[in-house]
């Protein structure tokens, strides 16, 4: 099959799952009903939470560059935060098109005499240190919410509860693990492996903050611990490449989660709108460097 064939297939299929999901969701929700609650938010707790995501985003951003310098490859910082934004506005508004990752490591292999496999090799090992961390962080809410305050009566959950309670140990499993695999199959990156994970670990940490600063906005006090520990199961699962940018994957797990969980569905969802918005309004800040891009592409 062709390829651009094919990936046209691919990308279809994933407005569809996207398109189908969201259906779900609004159409049991109603569109007005969220709509309602999305009215609730304060614009103030808005521009605080966009404020966090931009800082986690400048966080990411010196984390990769530390990966990059680890295969010996250099770029001056405010060049790679041009290629960085850029890179976001091609994960969301391109998704048909060439991804931001693969278009860095295009530019980045046209630039640089380094080989591309390396390249690849850090921009994955910098995607799997930041899941390695919200992995991390999603066992601790695990703990801490089931532990302290969940009385949950459904019969599912109640046989898996004292799992959920001590999931506490699995935190640093995941860590271990991600070591052991770092020293083993990327052995060259090894040296920057502690300053990155403690990158991961505080910019995941602030986009959690960033999702309390919503569920404030929106008047949810007490049930901001079950909605964080959804808000960070959701992240996870919107990384995988069923829909266009996790969208759809997102406010189902958030739907589903507080139904299961006995929570406000229509506060969670709108959590999950809330952040999608935001994580949007800062991927359009790469939109200026796809007419001047940091590196040209024709060399």
């Amino acid at each position: 099959m062709n390829k651009r064939l094919s990936q046209g297939l691919k990308t279809a299929l994933k407005v569809v799952v996207s398109a189908a999901l969201l259906y779900l969701v609004f159409s049991k929700l109603g569109v007005a009903n969220l709509w309602e609650t999305l009215k609730q938010s304060s614009l103030i707790s808005f521009i605080a939470a966009f404020v966090l995501v931009l800082g986690s985003k400048w966080l990411s951003h010196l984390r990769l560059q530390h990966y990059l310098r680890s295969i010996d490859l250099s770029i001056p910082q405010l060049t790679h935060w041009k290629l960085y934004l850029q890179g976001m506005f091609y994960n969301l508004f391109l998704p048909g098109g060439i991804g931001g990752d693969a278009y860095k490591a295009y530019v980045l292999s046209r630039h640089f005499p380094v080989k591309i496999k390396r390249i690849v090799a850090a921009l994955f090992l910098d995607r799997l240190s930041g899941l390695t961390a919200l992995t991390a962080l999603t066992f601790l809410l695990s703990s801490l919410y089931f532990g302290l305050y969940a009385a949950p009566t459904d019969p599912v959950l109640k046989s898996v509860l004292p799992l959920m309670r001590y999931a506490i140990i699995f935190t640093p499993l995941v860590v271990l693990a991600f070591y052991a695999f770092h020293r083993i199959w990327f052995s060259y990156t090894l040296s920057v492996f502690y300053p990155t994970t403690a990158l991961s670990f505080v910019l995941q940490a602030i986009q959690i903050v960033a999702a309390y600063v919503l569920l404030l906005g929106l008047g949810s006090f007490e049930n901001a611990w079950p909605l964080l520990l959804i808000f960070t199961v959701s992240s996870m699962l919107s990384v995988l490449p069923l829909s266009i940018g996790g969208i759809g994957l997102r406010e189902v797990t958030f739907f589903y989660g507080a139904q299961w969980l006995q929570l406000d569905s229509e506060m969670a969802v709108a959590l999950s709108v809330l952040f999608f918005a935001i994580n949007a309004l800062v991927s359009l800040l790469g939109l200026p460097y796809h007419f001047k891009p940091a590196f040209k592409t024709t060399t």
